[in-house]
């Protein structure tokens, strides 16, 4: 959770440039090197570091992102990201490195959702739950808990500028606290 200005600093502009459904993986000093995660929607407007890779299918490909997701957590695909993708702690990127291992491409599009059905149904499923969970929140003014979007974040920073609008004096500064 950094400030909007904070991330549009990074992002040089207003908006991250991710989007739903693509897949991040951490690219150096870590562990978790060739294990991807899905950004699910909602989710988009974040700050990553050079560390990670960001893949998403290209405008000419005949799969999905669910499909690449499935490609990814194979094994044999999974594998080559250790020979390819060492943990370095020196470097502050891999380079192109990435671009040599080789994934399964699909004959068709039918082919690539029959074989990923599973991680689209699970991934959107996921992302369904969320919305589900989230209006029910909304909904209930009993709960505290924060299932934050790019326009919770917004709000917040709203509301925090609002607060920052008092001045710093100890007066002020305890009737902001006790609201």
């Amino acid at each position: 959770m950094s400030p909007l200005a904070v991330a549009e600093g990074f992002w040089k502009g207003k908006i991250s440039g991710l989007q739903a459904w693509d897949l991040i993986c951490p690219e150096r000093t870590s562990k978790n090197i060739g294990d991807f995660c899905m950004l699910m929607p909602g989710q988009e407007q974040v700050v990553t570091t050079k560390e990670v890779i960001v893949i998403r299918p290209g405008e000419n490909a005949n799969f999905d992102a669910f499909y690449l997701m499935w490609a990814m957590s194979l094994n044999i695909v999974r594998d080559q990201w250790r020979r390819v993708i060492f943990m370095q702690t020196n470097r502050e990127d891999v380079g192109e490195r990435y671009f040599d291992i080789r994934v399964p491409i699909p004959k068709d599009r039918v082919h690539a959702d029959e074989i990923s059905k599973p991680f689209k149904d699970y991934y959107e499923g996921l992302a369904q739950a969320r919305d589900g969970f989230r209006k029910y929140l909304d909904q209930s003014s009993e709960h505290h808990f924060f299932l934050g979007t790019a326009s919770d974040t917004a709000e917040s920073e709203d509301a925090i500028e609002e607060d920052n609008a008092f001045s710093d004096s100890p007066d002020n500064i305890q009737n902001s606290v006790s609201r």
